[in-house]
């Protein structure tokens, strides 16, 4: 009895849904967020409007919906397995919302479709906000916020879209497009560089390059459709102030990683002979690294973020080198340990100037460890 009240309620659901059309004076629009001042509004945000004044509703559609209640939410955040979900708000209360509280720039672009696309999409996006069909699996780079409001458009308008001549929107890997949007000189930067593989130096072509939501509203502005532009008006719902430009920040990465290789230049030609100082500036080190390096590792090879695979920043980050350096550095004279050490730095080193050539940051993250290994190795007595 249980089941057949669930099948029936299903249903009506989904008779409810089929019924629901739009009228002939409805429109639907990509509505773009700009960029914000915390981490997870840096690359922005987009949305599609269903408005329709026949029946006063006025939705704007999101798929870059989570819930901080979810059972285990960081565990699963860590692991890439935290569920997405489409949502829907009045424009009116996302409009308020990203105006006043976070004084972020909306624009709006109206598409010049016909009333049965219009419908195709409106269908579309009330099929997916069913319990059923709404939970995703979030992933940055291939399937997001942006990506998804692509597919839908595409399908609707199929051709619409001349990608083979989007040039502005090639030539950029994924990093590289990423990176465009975060701060060059912030913790936050050096950190998700360190935390990427290999799959995220890959060229994005003009379609993968717009899971950035400006990237996909430059891409609207220049599809076609018979003939026409896809985009029959555009124009600004919100302006946002300007927020001043940061200073440079002597506690950021740069400043801080260098000053920690100069201190260790000089501690290990001023102190060479003070063997318990220095070893145990190394286990200080070499732990602080070790527990970073087995973050990097956890992520590339346990974790469903694809795009963290294959990361040559593991070779810098040796996670054995913590547990190992307890006997390596005490007895890096030693002929077994001695050579452990130079392989140590020449891989670390090699993989340095790979990653550094990817984000130049990465050489920066190495450089501190690469200076004890240089000097435990004994190059600089030869």
């Amino acid at each position: 009895m249980k089941y057949l009240y669930i099948l029936l309620l299903s249903c009506l659901m989904h008779t409810a849904w089929a019924q629901n059309k739009l009228s002939a004076e409805s429109r639907v629009s990509l509505v773009t967020i700009a960029p914000g001042t915390e981490l997870y509004s840096f690359f922005g945000h987009t949305l599609i409007r269903v408005y329709d004044p026949a029946t006063g509703l006025d939705r704007a559609y999101s798929y870059g919906t989570f819930d901080f209640q979810t059972e285990n939410f960081y565990w699963k955040f860590l692991k890439g397995t935290l569920p997405y979900s489409l949502s829907y708000n009045n424009m009116s209360d996302v409009l308020n919302y990203y105006s006043q509280y976070e004084n972020r720039t909306l624009r709006e672009q109206v598409l010049a479709l016909n009333e049965d696309q219009k419908n195709q999409i409106f269908q579309a996006l009330e099929k997916n906000y069913l319990p059923e069909n709404r939970y995703y699996q979030y992933k940055f780079f291939y399937d997001n916020c942006a990506t998804r409001i692509r597919d839908i458009f595409e399908q609707a308008a199929p051709g619409a879209y001349p990608w083979a001549t989007m040039s502005r929107l090639e030539g950029l890997s994924y990093r590289d497009w990423m990176n465009r949007y975060l701060p060059s000189t912030a913790w936050v930067t050096f950190g998700m560089n360190l935390a990427l593989g290999l799959p995220s130096d890959v060229t994005a072509n003009a379609s993968q390059s717009c899971y950035l939501p400006d990237n996909l509203e430059i891409a609207t502005a220049q599809a076609m459709l018979n003939k026409q532009k896809l985009v029959e008006a555009s124009f600004t719902l919100f302006e946002a102030q300007s927020n001043p430009s940061g200073s440079f920040d002597l506690l950021g990465p740069i400043p801080v990683l260098l000053a920690i290789s100069l201190v260790l230049v000089f501690l290990s030609l001023r102190f060479s002979h003070k063997k318990g100082l220095l070893y145990g500036l190394d286990i200080v080190l070499f732990f602080i690294y070790g527990l970073l390096g087995i973050l990097i590792f956890f992520l590339a090879t346990a974790t469903d973020h694809e795009v963290m695979s294959n990361n040559v920043s593991c070779f810098i980050l040796w996670p054995i080198n913590f547990p190992l350096v307890f006997w390596f550095a005490k007895n890096h004279r030693d002929g077994f340990w001695l050579k452990y050490v130079r392989i140590a730095f020449i891989v670390a080193f090699i993989a340095s100037l790979i990653s550094g050539y990817l984000f130049y940051g990465l050489f920066i993250i190495a450089l501190p460890l690469l200076v004890r290994l240089f000097f435990l190795s004994r190059f600089y007595s030869k």
